[in-house]
């Protein structure tokens, strides 16, 4: 499962992802990216 999360600042965009990392162990967050980053655009396209 991939999860993105968009939106206004201070909307509670890290607190949502900090929530949904701590109930999914599994899970990793990327917080920021780069504009070459291969997995991320290939994400954004999906």
């Amino acid at each position: 499962m991939v999860i993105g999360i968009s939106g206004m600042i201070a909307a509670g965009k890290s607190s949502l992802a900090k929530k949904l990392n701590q109930h999914y162990p599994n899970s990793m967050i990327l917080h920021e990216f780069d504009d070459n980053d291969e997995v991320f655009n290939t994400f954004l396209k999906w």
